[in-house]
């Protein structure tokens, strides 16, 4: 029984109160979720060389050496988060006198500049395609409009609300990885798997696939692979035609 006079404590917001633990836990699991797809992905990629331009843009510059990647891989026994990605990259190019200790710090800061660098550019190709689309729509008329809806204005507005997540950049060792006829340094680093994600499309971008779905289709002269096949059918058909019209003169000669 309260007592006369006796002011009662605040009872706890409804929001707060009548939110649910699961709906508290769904983040993390759908994390775990995404680490675990990246982790698969760069399963999938180990044993592949890294792209060239990978080489240059990890490369790591110090006054006396100049570290180039050699292969970045899963770290297979990595004891991390399991929101986490664990990866190790191998560093060849070190000098006897280098410190290895100046290596993680300066993986981490590459890293880190990177990601970073993708995500504009990854703002600015999202910001290029609303263009796009708005130029498209003041020409379209209102029947389209209708039809077609505006797909692209709610794409990038989701674009926009989503929450700038932390890379998680984290340094968990450095050890030689060298032989007596060449050096080599390891790096073992953990990072988000945004970070990862973005890492393996600039490594192994025929296994990290992009997964935009606006993203045009290509065009038959603006892809390598269906040029080559396109001149090599029109190579043989070429001789194919000529073939022919020598068997038919000949034909005609006897």
């Amino acid at each position: 029984q309260i007592l006369a006079g006796t002011p009662s404590l605040p009872s706890p917001p409804p929001r707060l109160a009548a939110r649910p633990l699961a709906a508290m836990a769904a983040p993390d699991d759908e994390d775990v979720r995404q680490a675990s797809r990246c982790r698969d992905l760069w399963r999938k990629a180990k044993g592949w060389p890294i792209a060239d331009a990978s080489r240059d843009i990890l490369s790591l510059n110090f006054e006396d050496s100049t570290l180039t990647p050699a292969d970045v891989s899963i770290w297979e026994d990595g004891q991390v988060d399991a929101t986490d990605v664990p990866l190790e990259a191998l560093f060849v190019g070190a000098k006897a006198t280098f410190d290895d200790a100046q290596l993680g710090p300066a993986f981490v800061q590459k890293l880190d500049e990177f990601v970073q660098e993708r995500r504009r550019e990854e703002f600015r190709t999202k910001l290029a395609k609303r263009k796009d689309a708005t130029l498209r729509r003041r020409h379209a008329g209102a029947a389209e409009m209708d039809e077609g809806g505006d797909q692209a204005e709610d794409k990038w507005r989701d674009f926009i609300r989503q929450p700038a997540r932390p890379t998680r950049l984290r340094v968990h060792g450095v050890y030689d990885a060298g032989t007596r006829m060449r050096r080599g340094i390891g790096c073992r680093v953990s990072m988000s798997p945004q970070a990862a994600q973005l890492l393996g499309e600039q490594c192994f971008s025929h296994i990290f696939e992009s997964d935009d779905a606006d993203e045009a289709p290509k065009k038959w002269h603006e892809d390598p692979c269906l040029i080559c096949v396109y001149s090599l059918f029109g190579l043989v058909a070429v001789v194919f035609v000529l073939w022919v019209g020598l068997l038919v003169s000949a034909i005609m000669k006897h």
